[in-house]
């Protein structure tokens, strides 16, 4: 047998079981990113239509004792907001404009101040006890889970979950 021939056996050995996996991976992921997705798209329809928003920048899926969609975006009149709406949907929306409070941007620059060079895992838009938040959650340089909640409102750390 020569080496051409060998090494085509050996590519299909190995080349085909690593394709069969990486396509059941992607296949796997896709499927995992489907409820979310659904979650999302409930979200940016609520918030059309309990908060009146014309254009949605981003939106927020909150889950704390209760749940939230929270999401940025246009109202009718043009001005850019914050909103907070409950997934029950009992309660009315909390609607905020976004130059009274503070910007994902402004949050991560607060962030960074706080924390340094921290990697942030995820930063949600959230509300706790009527509160509206920024939600950081990263992980220390000790490898520990930490959750720092920024006010929306005034910038000003409201709490702090360390060291988990």
């Amino acid at each position: 047998m020569n080496k051409r021939t060998n090494f085509k056996k050996w590519l299909l050995i190995i080349g085909v079981p690593i394709l069969v996996v990486a396509l059941i991976i992607g296949i796997m992921y896709n499927n995992a990113q489907k409820p979310y997705e659904k979650e999302k798209a409930t979200a940016v329809q609520k918030v059309k239509e309990k908060a009146a928003l014309t254009e949605v920048e981003e939106v927020y899926l909150y889950k704390s004792t209760d749940v939230f969609y929270a999401a940025t975006g246009k109202d009718e009149n043009g001005k850019n907001v914050a909103v907070w709406i409950a997934q029950d949907g009992k309660s009315e929306p909390i609607i905020k404009p976004l130059d009274t409070g503070v910007t994902e941007k402004e949050a991560r620059t607060l962030f960074k101040k706080e924390a340094g060079n921290a990697e942030i895992l995820s930063l949600t838009l959230g509300i706790e006890k009527e509160t509206p938040v920024w939600l950081f959650t990263f992980e220390n340089e000790k490898g520990n889970l930490n959750y720092y909640y920024l006010s929306f409102t005034n910038g000003k750390w409201w709490r702090k979950i360390e060291n988990i």
